[in-house]
């Protein structure tokens, strides 16, 4: 039976379900490939057992599912190719459970970063294993996010290039491949026809809860896109509410913070409060006269203008 374990030192004998694999007095050739969870091929070792029985033997190095391929002069024994679950099943990466997302997978300019969103979020650990194939080779990064990881690449020659993304093994996520279409100059000499490019992370489970402790939560959101109105943003007066609105709508899901610093006392009262759509209307209070500085962020960073500069006469 296909067995679990950790992949650090353990080597796994393989058998098929019924016991060790017969040939029953069959004259051949029997020969095996192991696939990993991230398709790539292990070594492994066919050895006899007993007579015409014989067991597959590989060094798992990743957790996941592999595939084990077993052909007779050439073509599968019956229930091949086996897959043997590496590592807790609890934790074993679920492709249906990892989204991707961003510009990058829709396309981009020779010469510039492109960037997508692998959300891996709740889809517990896995392989995960990116591949780029077009017209040039791509100079590819992954960083770990909160959603996930954050996939740049800086295609080479224009056209089409095929992005596929997959996860907890030789398998796609939903809507791979992407098709990514490219355009603007040459920059590489090399006129092969298609040349890929990867990247493999053996990534561990996220959870949507899964902050650090004290840190705000890291969001897909663009604190650039944000826009601010209002008087309240640059003049204030001393016992009467100032006010500015804040519109978010095309700038994410994340929350709005506003503080105001002043030369002596703090600020009495700051009320911030939602509107519908992510339009937010500020006001706050003062009591003291003299120059002020007024921070409003979107999340952890600062939107366009901040922090301003209010006067106070």
């Amino acid at each position: 039976m296909p067995l679990s374990g950790s992949p650090e030192t353990k080597s796994f004998s393989f058998l098929n379900q019924a016991g060790p694999i017969s040939l029953n007095g069959a004259k051949g050739v029997l020969d095996a490939k192991v696939h990993s969870p991230s398709g790539a091929l292990e070594e492994c070792w066919v050895t006899e057992i007993d007579e015409d029985k014989y067991a597959v033997r590989f060094i798992p190095r990743e957790n996941g599912l592999y595939l084990v391929d077993v052909k007779f002069n050439g073509s599968h024994i019956p229930g091949s190719p086996f897959k043997i679950r590496v590592g807790d099943p609890s934790q074993a990466g679920d492709p249906g459970m990892v989204s991707a997302y961003g510009a990058g997978l829709e396309g981009g300019t020779t010469g510039n970063a492109a960037e997508f969103i692998v959300n891996t979020t709740n889809a517990g650990a896995g392989a995960l294993t990116v591949t780029i194939d077009g017209p040039s080779k791509v100079k590819m990064d992954c960083q770990e996010c909160a959603e996930g990881y954050k996939v740049t690449y800086t295609p080479m020659a224009p056209g089409s290039y095929l992005i596929s993304i997959k996860y907890g093994g030789p398998y796609h996520i939903v809507g791979s491949p992407f098709k990514a279409k490219v355009t603007g100059p040459r920059l590489v000499t090399s006129h092969n026809l298609l040349e890929s490019s990867s990247v493999f992370v053996d990534s561990v489970t996220k959870s949507e809860a899964s902050t650090q402790q004290g840190a705000l939560p890291r969001v897909s959101s663009d604190a650039s896109k944000v826009v601010a109105k209002g008087l309240g943003l640059n003049k204030a007066f001393v016992g009467q509410k100032n006010s500015f609105t804040v519109d978010c709508s095309k700038a994410g899901n994340n929350m709005l913070l506003v503080g105001v610093h002043g030369p002596k006392t703090p600020c009495e009262e700051i009320v911030v409060k939602h509107l519908g759509n992510r339009l937010y209307n500020v006001t706050y209070l003062l009591k003291d006269k003299g120059d002020y500085i007024l921070v409003v962020k979107w999340g952890d960073e600062h939107i366009p203008g901040s922090p301003y500069h209010v006067s106070v006469p």
